[in-house]
């Protein structure tokens, strides 16, 4: 009786064992990763960076996820990796007057390294995302050395290529900025009726927009006042998708960068964008009668004036 128990403690003490050897393989990956003084150069003589990321690599990882910092699009994005294989998503904000693409994930344990692959990509606009196939594997070469080793076939390329890049851990993970709050839920869809051109007068000053047709995540347009006859204003407009919601960019006179505001309310003919950090206007909206004219209203704090601006739609010319 004795040995046997004596043999169920040693099985145990051995799962025990080799559970917390396990556990041990797996290091932690957290903290700012920079490349080193002697790294490769790049052809513009700057140091190269591993594809898809910066010349610094921002981890931050616990017992279920690990966050890393990747550059897309020219964007330094914060990508939460469930390790358990399951696909995760992220946002890239689009560049003026285009919306947001969307990348689709894996990530898991590969022995004691970290494995990412890149499994879809969806450009702005597009209704389902385009297969993939791009793989990071992290792995640290010491406590101060870790290796991004990533492996892609581009369009035109035979065979897949991999490239393997050396970062030096230079200090504790860096604060992960806060997301922002979630926007109202909007598609480019569905503000479709406010294509088309508009007109109103008021005496001899004309005001037109022209909107083009919703498509591929994004409507422009052009603004301009006409008095007397001499166009004394313009701006360039457009309504974008960010962040699941939308977005409103407005350049007066050309004028960059944009000022952006967001969607704050929306009805079947109704649009309301706003932006209560901006001078004037704080609000922007846009509703469509029931017989067909359209209003637009600027507004500020309650000490400014209101504007209201009422337009016809034109025959396409």
């Amino acid at each position: 009786m004795r040995d046997r128990l004596t043999f169920t403690i040693l099985i145990l003490a051995s799962v025990v064992s080799g559970s917390a050897g396990r556990a041990q393989e797996r290091p932690d990956f957290s903290g700012t990763w920079s490349l080193p003084p002697d790294a490769p150069l790049a052809r513009n003589g700057k140091p190269a960076p591993a594809p898809g990321f910066g010349p610094t690599i921002n981890i931050l990882q616990d017992a279920r996820r690990v966050t890393i910092a990747r550059l897309m699009g020219g964007t330094t994005i914060h990508v939460v990796h469930p390790l358990d294989g399951s696909e995760t998503r992220s946002r890239t904000p689009g560049r003026l007057c285009q919306g947001d693409s969307e990348s689709v994930w894996t990530a898991s344990w590969q022995g004691s390294d970290i494995l990412t692959t890149l499994v879809g990509a969806r450009p702005a606009g597009a209704s389902a995302a385009t297969k993939m196939d791009v793989k990071t594997v992290f792995r640290l070469q010491g406590p101060e050395t870790m290796a991004v080793e990533i492996t892609f076939r581009n369009p035109g390329m035979t065979a897949p290529q991999t490239r393997t890049t050396i970062y030096k851990k230079t200090g504790p993970p860096a604060a992960i900025p806060e997301p922002d709050v979630a926007p109202l839920q909007a598609g480019i869809s569905q503000v479709g009726w406010l294509g088309g051109t508009w007109v109103g007068t008021s005496g001899t000053t004309m005001v037109e927009e022209r909107w083009t047709p919703a498509a591929g995540g994004s409507m422009l347009a052009i603004s301009r006042t006409i008095r007397n006859g001499v166009m004394n204003g313009f701006e360039f407009l457009c309504v974008v998708e960010r962040n699941g919601g939308l977005t409103y960019q407005a350049m007066p006179n050309g004028r960059q960068p944009a000022t952006d505001f967001r969607l704050t309310a929306m009805g079947p003919n109704s649009l309301t964008f706003e932006n209560p950090a901006h001078d004037f206007p704080k609000m922007v909206r846009y509703r469509l009668g029931p017989d067909g004219t359209l209003e637009a209203v600027v507004s500020g704090s309650e000490q400014q004036k209101l504007l209201t601006f009422r337009f016809r739609k034109q025959n396409p010319q």
